[in-house]
């Protein structure tokens, strides 16, 4: 049979049980969340920004190699420009595979149709220097520095959307993990306040059952001693 104090302690136990088990499983889905959210940031939109860096600069250095080809004439600045130009592909393709939003795949989409019409204009911009045609400098070299206005306006727009994006998620990750800590301190103490209260209710009781034995010796023992004293009297001389 099961004695109060017994029950009373069990159901304490799993109450504190439960509260416990509460609190771990609050804690792991808060750190996955954290995590998920750690790792898009450092793996995906971080990478990103340092990606459209290396395109800005890809692109300036094969603009600069273009031009340096058009006044020099010369076949390493064009080997350069095709090299810088492999870059730009690479990185654009990178990040064309990371992108995720639908204004992201379209600026990288704007900025590589300019730079396919950039690279238009000056492999026919090369062709007429190769056969040594006539042809309207002014009138390319224009529409080349429009078209690389063009381009990087679309790459620092891509990059501020990026940035501010990574702002926000950086925010989100601070007040999860101040909301976190303050619900699992709260609900730390919780089962610390319980368990203090558990503990003093089961002191309680066993106090309670200790004072009732020892009044009940303690009456048992003076009846004891009233009778003895009884049974003397009886036979005492008179």
């Amino acid at each position: 049979m099961v004695t109060p104090l017994l029950r009373r302690f069990i159901i304490g136990y799993w109450v504190m049980l439960s509260l416990m088990v509460a609190v771990c499983g609050y804690s792991v889905f808060q750190l996955g969340k954290l995590s998920a959210a750690a790792h898009v940031t450092l793996n995906v939109e971080q990478r990103m920004i340092d990606d459209a860096e290396r395109l800005a600069d890809a692109f300036l250095s094969e603009v600069r190699y273009a031009g340096k080809f058009a006044v020099t004439q010369a076949p390493v600045h064009y080997d350069e420009y095709k090299q810088f130009k492999a870059d730009f592909n690479r990185y654009m393709e990178q990040l064309k595979s990371l992108a995720a939003s639908a204004e992201a795949v379209q600026r990288l989409s704007r900025a590589e149709e300019y730079h396919g019409q950039y690279h238009q204009l000056f492999e026919k911009e090369v062709g007429y220097i190769k056969t040594k045609q006539p042809y309207g400098e002014t009138r390319y070299r224009e529409e080349k520095e429009r078209l690389v206005d063009y381009l990087l306006r679309e790459s620092e727009a891509f990059k501020r959307d990026l940035q501010n994006s990574l702002q926000q998620r950086i925010g989100y990750i601070e007040k999860a993990a101040q909301e976190s800590r303050n619900i699992t301190l709260a609900a730390t103490l919780v089962p610390v306040g319980l368990g203090i209260l558990f503990t003093c209710w089961l002191t309680g009781s066993g106090s309670n059952g200790w004072l009732s034995a020892v009044g009940s010796r303690s009456a048992a023992l003076v009846l004891s001693l009233r009778s003895s004293s009884w049974r003397k009297g009886l036979g005492a001389p008179k």
